[in-house]
């Protein structure tokens, strides 16, 4: 043991000075452009677990009377903190000054109302949610039509009727505005969508690529409020390759999975990257008049991410850090537990309160809401 014991303090103190470096470099790998590098913004996905790992470990070397190292893990931490402190808050809801001025918005992937994990359940989990969950303005991702049995899992006409009258005024993303056709708002206001110029309509790879938004109009008792519902581009990656993490049992498969990793899923990790950039620009670049906005769906990036920053850069506010302590994930599915449904606002009329992740598991994104203040 006299032998032993100081090489493995050796060992460990390098593979924790290891994961210090690399925690700080996810911390601010989403300051490096994806058109040139691939490596950081990949990193900035794991940040969460990364400064969770440094914490825990600065405690372990703290409790083991190694106060550099500790030093050094706290020293890795406060270094990060303007980035880590999205991803990873130390906030608390808030109370309003008026409460007849709040209101309740959600975000929802819905996958088409489908029920991932209950195929089997009667009626519609998902529909049954929304009907009863009580928000005044939800915006819904991956659904293109209420009225088609084709598209919604265990669809009956006494369920959608339900739901109408929960929510009495809807809207949806006008064809020729958007490629993403897939969004939609219900809404206890008056709600309706908002025609914006494409100029580059004829540009087949400016549709597929760019307009993955719709612009809305709330009215919520005067006050015009325009909301962005967003499906920003995804990774693209089958079922199979989504599984490499999971398939993970042994050496060998450890050294298949990394293989597919480095030549199947990582160019599909840049290419989405890149292209969700041209996303999120065009979208800020179409909506710079609006000094009020509320954008909120699924980002298909996480806080701190390349993207993430266009957005707070542009004078957005993300509600989740504001309002809420520690990380969430909103994707729940294949071992990929990121948080990527985003709430941003801006507006000197807009406060956010309170943040809330749901957990039913129909979709593989749990929805998500945030309560607003309107200020005088």
């Amino acid at each position: 043991m006299i032998i032993i014991s100081p090489i493995i303090r050796l060992a460990l103190k390098i593979a924790s000075i290891v994961l210090f470096i690399v925690t700080l470099a996810a911390a601010y790998g989403g300051k490096v452009n994806p058109e040139y590098m691939t490596v950081p913004s990949v990193m900035v996905l794991a940040l969460p677990y990364l400064a969770i790992a440094t914490l825990l470990t600065g405690i372990a070397w703290l409790c083991s009377g190694r106060l550099i190292m500790a030093a050094l893990a706290a020293l890795t931490l406060v270094a990060g903190w303007p980035n880590i402190k999205d991803v990873t808050p130390i906030a608390f809801s808030k109370s309003p000054q008026d409460e007849t001025r709040t209101f309740r918005l959600m975000t929802f992937n819905s996958l088409h109302l489908a029920d991932t994990t209950r195929q089997d359940a009667p009626g519609n989990r998902a529909i049954k949610f929304l009907t009863e969950c009580g928000a005044d303005i939800i915006c819904l991702q991956e659904l293109v039509n209420f009225e088609d049995p084709n598209e919604i899992h265990h669809w009956s006409r006494g369920l959608i009727d339900s739901l109408y009258a929960a929510y009495p005024y809807r809207a949806a993303a006008v064809k020729g505005q958007t490629s993403a056709y897939d969004l939609k708002i219900l809404s206890k206001y008056p709600v309706k969508a908002i025609p914006v110029a494409c100029p580059n309509a004829d540009d087949e790879d400016y549709w597929g690529k760019r307009r993955r938004w719709a612009l809305f109009e709330v009215d919520i008792k005067g006050f015009r409020l325009p909301i962005v519902d967003f499906h920003m581009t995804s990774y693209n990656l089958t079922d199979t390759e989504r599984e490499v993490v999971t398939d993970i049992k042994g050496v060998n498969s450890a050294k298949k999975s990394i293989k597919e990793f480095r030549y199947e899923i990582f160019p599909k990790l840049g290419e989405a990257f890149r292209t969700r950039a041209q996303n999120v620009k065009e979208m800020i670049s179409t909506t710079s008049g609006y000094k009020t906005l509320i954008a909120c769906g699924d980002f298909n990036d996480v806080p701190s991410s390349w993207s993430y920053r266009l957005m707070r850069e542009a004078g957005f506010n993300d509600a989740y850090p504001e309002t809420s302590f520690g990380p969430t994930n909103t994707f729940n599915q294949f071992l990929f537990l990121f948080h990527i449904d985003q709430i941003f606002y801006r507006g000197a009329r807009l406060k956010a309160l309170k943040t809330k992740r749901y957990r039913i598991d129909t979709s593989d994104h749990y929805p998500v809401e945030a309560v607003f203040e309107i200020l005088p």
